[in-house]
């Protein structure tokens, strides 16, 4: 059995749930009903998660404090190996262990969150759910069908200048969300250290890579459909503050 035919009522649940909700809030939005319904539905998800986000952001601290705090140890481990990195690195390595130090805190907890994302993305791409077409991407943002692409702006014989501009919105926030992302992973990086080799300062070509993947979603906003990319849009902006007020809490306790 397919993968996605698994989490099918779990789909279709999610489905009718922001149909409900967007029943709701039309009479109070008007137009702007359906594409309110993804948002708070999105956030409502990402609530729901916060327990395992918070526990695995607790981890992943705990973790960074407990390199920190080996870094002379792990140095002075490299100053006695540098000639042969491997035993290095064999030896960081134990030195975690013994220590009780994971390599990849909280990771456990990230995984289980997996399935719950993939629900909901599949909730604002798929055409149909449940065998039944799907009625949330024929709802409109500004005149824009939720269900419409970028590309779908030039199909005509002219440009629509009011529907490119949803668009344009889209991926400028995309954008602006994307680039507060990228400069959290390297303020991040910039406190850690590598797990493996135990330097005191971050891989720079990790570094770079990981900074750049949260532009994949301004792409997302031009290749997937509106709906998709308000989901992205409000669950991006979640994670940050999430992040952001799990950091600084901590630091003022």
């Amino acid at each position: 059995m397919p993968f996605y035919s698994l989490l099918t009522p779990a789909i279709v649940a999610a489905y009718h749930a922001v149909t409900g909700l967007s029943v709701v809030l039309v009479p109070v939005l008007g137009g702007l009903g359906p594409a309110v319904a993804i948002v708070v539905f999105t956030a409502a998800v990402r609530l729901c998660l916060h327990p395992l986000n918070r526990a695995q952001m607790t981890a992943q601290l705990s973790g960074q404090k407990a390199r920190a705090a080996l870094a002379p140890a792990v140095q002075k481990l490299q100053r006695k190996y540098k000639n042969d990195p491997l035993r290095a690195q064999r030896e960081t390595v134990e030195l975690y262990r013994a220590n009780g130090v994971k390599l990849a805190p909280g990771i456990g907890l990230g995984l289980v969150q997996i399935p719950v994302f993939i629900v909901v993305y599949r909730l604002f791409v798929s055409p149909t759910i449940g065998g039944h077409h799907n009625a949330l991407l024929s709802d409109q943002l500004f005149g824009v069908g939720l269900g419409s692409h970028f590309r779908d702006v030039f199909s005509g014989s002219s440009v629509a200048l009011g529907h490119a501009a949803v668009f344009v919105g889209l991926i400028a926030a995309l954008a602006v969300l994307a680039t507060w992302s990228s400069r959290r992973m390297r303020a991040s990086a910039a406190l850690d250290a590598v797990p493996v080799t135990g330097a005191s300062t971050p891989a720079p070509g990790v570094t770079k890579l990981m900074s750049l993947l949260p532009y994949f979603s301004v792409l997302g906003a031009v290749v997937l459909p509106v709906a998709s990319s308000l989901y992205v849009a409000t669950t991006t902006l979640w994670t940050l503050v999430e992040r952001r007020r799990m950091v600084v809490q901590p630091a003022q306790s």
